[in-house]
């Protein structure tokens, strides 16, 4: 009966006895991978170990049928049915096997699983919504280790991940999460960067592309920063002064704990008007046009302004000081109101309560003279900073007494001694910031350099607190940066989108005309000259929106390479007969003059033929009829290959060599003809050489040609150990029509 049953039916076959297998079809072998002698025998318990289905469904309880992934022998997920039939008891079954054609699980595989997928994180396949490993790269065990999870072959099994990252995976929808923590077994936590990507699969099956990037240490550098901040403010709010922040509309957005206790006894949430009346040195009730905060915003500059503060406490002298904030246009963004109590009896135990808690702060503080800048005070963060930069430094009394700034950098120690002399003869504080380079590290710093006030209104000290900005400058520095590149994207695809669509619009409304009045057949020629401008122009936007694509899948370190060995000689010279005819319909020659016959060297073909296509099409557009284009293969020693292409068009100017390999440059460099381009071409030429491990360059001379060469590694690989061929979707003649989309031939 079991041959009968194979004879009947093409899907691979497994036969249990007692649930134990006796017998497997050839086709099930072919599917699997397996050998015979790897299955007879086995109960339908090791089956499921052995094709990783046994975290989805055990074989024996499947009844009628059920769709699940199981893995071959090379670790491949096939997503497969599985049905089952009773053969002549319950005891004695058959298990059909029927592989489905999933084309999305395919297309995952191929572009974001194997070895070397992410190059600057880890990269993982999840069934959707069981959560089954499909497949990870190389990166993946590694990544799973910093996490805290041990597992050596997790292929087929549930990730292990903390809770917060299976609550992510849980979600059913692409997403981008920052700093996800993650705690492993000991505790210890790690922070990652995910990205999700829901891929929809083949009925109800999805998959998630799911990325992960380590950024413990930049999020614990952000952690310190944010405590560094909290201890600045805890710092500020224990000062004796109060210390109040207003907005442009004269709302408070700060108040430390003096002048919550103070000024707005019984009311933290303290706004623009006070707990308490505000009275002139007369003591009569201050306008509300001359309330410091209003004086401030209109721009005014106070110093020591005397204000008499009268609620249910006792009245109180208050000296203000008050400065307007600006906005990076010149606005008035804001001010900062500083109230000191000037009655008599200045209360030196707050000095010392200050000084106790700036001890163990991280950030720098010390104390100097303000007469001769001899250091008196400074906490163990910037003793221990001080020893790193000057080793003989061991303890404090190697440098208490000493001149502050024989140890404090600056470009110009003249302008900052006058700037904080100043700010000793206004008694206002001084912000001073600076930017320095140690050991191929650049930092940014800034530094507040505050005259302390004794009871006699004499300046007694000056407190320097110093704080590491350098995350965060480096933040705004990558934000702006990316914001650019976003408005580039956005201005140049805007723009490049308009001339195609222009064309095919343009080409619909004249077949409507033709139709509505019957003359389809009177306008042959013309409706020819349409469909072709219209293939050629779906071909334009086809090169732009893969080239886009292409660009972001680059910077994302998501590109891999396809290689195989190939006689590379063949291969030039097969495009440039491919080409011939391009170059012929323009009276333009092309030449390929190899150093040698043959040089077999592994490359991916596909990404090659971009490359060198890329670098053609530019010599046919800045081309006139009767000139020549030259392909030169130069073997330059044992472990390098040259190839340059050569016109005698017109040229580069020098100033702009160093732009043309940047994103959406264009350089109006034509002579007769409009040159069409997103300028992603030859960026993406670079990148897809450097991917090969190699190198491209330029050299032009004004009105005299470039010449464009790239050199590339000569390596060979095993071919019976390597990928096959890369496939591309498009055969060369499609890649030429595709590349040369921008070309009116």
């Amino acid at each position: 009966m079991a041959n009968d049953l194979e004879s009947l039916t093409k899907t691979p076959l497994l036969y249990t006895r007692d649930n134990m297998i006796y017998r497997v079809s050839e086709r099930f072998l072919h599917l699997t991978g397996y050998e015979e002698c790897e299955l007879m025998g086995k109960s339908l318990i090791e089956v499921d170990k052995l094709l990783k289905s046994e975290h989805q469904i055990a074989f024996q309880d499947i009844k009628d049928s059920y769709y699940l992934h199981i893995f071959n022998s090379n670790n491949v997920p096939l997503e497969v049915k599985v049905s089952s039939d009773i053969l002549d008891n319950e005891d004695h079954k058959v298990y059909h096997f029927e592989e489905q054609n999933n084309l999305a699980l395919e297309f995952l595989l191929t572009n974001f699983g194997g070895s070397e997928t992410n190059k600057n994180g880890s990269t993982a396949i999840f069934s959707y919504p069981d959560c089954i490993l499909l497949s990870h790269d190389e990166n993946y065990i590694p990544t799973l280790h910093l996490m805290g999870i041990a597992s050596d072959n997790p292929i087929g099994k549930c990730p292990s991940f903390s809770t917060s990252i299976l609550d992510l995976l849980k979600r059913g929808t692409s997403f981008h999460e920052f700093e996800v923590e993650s705690r492993g077994s000991n505790g210890s936590a790690t922070y990652w960067d995910i990205d999700v990507k829901m891929i929809a699969g083949d009925g109800t099956k999805q998959y998630a592309v799911t990325s992960f990037y380590d950024v413990t240490e930049k999020t614990r550098e952000r952690k310190l920063l944010r405590k560094q901040r909290s201890e600045m403010e805890f710092i500020v709010d224990n000062m004796s002064d109060a210390i109040m922040i207003l907005d442009k509309d004269g709302k408070y957005t700060y108040v430390n704990k003096v002048g919550k206790q103070v000024l707005a006894p019984g009311n933290p949430d303290i706004e623009s008007d006070h707990a308490f009346e505000m009275n002139d040195t007369s003591k009569e009730k201050s306008s509300f046009e001359d309330t410091p905060e209003q004086r401030v915003l209109r721009g005014e500059k106070l110093t020591k302004h005397i204000v008499i503060g009268t609620s249910e406490l006792p009245t109180t002298y208050y000296e203000c000081d008050g400065t307007p904030i600006y906005d990076e246009q010149g606005n008035i963004d804001g001010g900062i109101l500083i109230y000191k109590n000037i009655e008599p009896g200045y209360k030196i135990e707050e000095y010392r309560a200050l000084q106790e808690s700036v001890e163990e702060i991280s950030m720098y503080y010390a104390s100097f003279s303000h007469k001769d800048y001899k250091i008196n005070y400074l906490n163990q963060f910037s003793l221990k900073a001080f020893k790193e930069e000057w080793p003989e430094i061991k303890t404090e009394s190697d440098i208490i007494g000493k001149n502050f700034f024989n140890y404090y950098r600056t470009e110009d120690l003249e302008e900052l001694t006058q700037d904080i002399n100043k700010s000793i003869e206004t008694q206002s504080s001084y912000l001073h910031k600076l930017e320095f380079t140690k050991d191929g590290k650049t930092y940014h710093t800034k530094t507040i350099f505050q005259p302390i006030i004794n009871q006699n209104n004499e300046v007694e000290k000056i407190i320097a607190l110093g704080i590491d900005i350098s995350d965060e400058e480096l933040a705004n520095k990558t934000m702006a940066k990316l914001l650019k590149a976003q408005e580039e994207l956005f201005i140049n695809t805007s723009h490049e989108l308009k001339t195609p669509l222009t064309v095919i619009f343009s080409g619909a409304q004249l077949l409507n005309l033709y139709l509505e009045h019957d003359s389809l057949e009177d306008h042959r020629e013309d409706i020819k000259s349409v469909s072709k401008m219209t293939i050629g122009n779906c071909y334009r936007l086809t090169r732009l929106v893969n080239n886009i694509l292409d660009i972001s899948k680059i910077e994302s370190g998501l590109h891999e390479l396809n290689l195989s060995t190939y006689n590379i000689v063949a291969i030039i010279d097969d495009i440039v007969d491919s080409v011939s005819d391009y170059t012929k319909s323009q009276g333009i020659k092309i030449i390929f003059d190899p150093e040698l016959e043959e040089l077999n060297m592994a490359v991916d073909v596909y990404k090659f033929d971009r490359i060198l296509l890329n670098l053609i099409s530019n010599a046919i557009k800045f081309s006139i009829p009767g000139e020549v284009i030259l392909i030169r293969l130069v073997k330059k020693d044992k472990h390098t290959v040259s190839i340059s292409v050569t016109d005698e068009g017109i040229g580069i100017d020098q100033q702009n060599i160093d732009a043309i390999f940047e994103k959406f440059t264009q350089l109006n460099r034509n002579l007769n003809r409009i040159a069409e381009g997103t300028g992603l071409g030859l960026p993406i030429a670079k990148s897809l050489t450097e991917l090969h491990g190699g190198s491209i360059r330029v050299e032009s001379i004004v009105d005299e040609g470039s010449t464009f060469t790239i050199e590339l590694p000569i390596k060979r690989i095993d071919t019976t150990n390597s990928n096959q061929a890369h496939k591309s979707s498009m055969d060369r003649d499609e890649l030429i029509k595709y590349e040369f989309s921008d070309i009116y031939l």
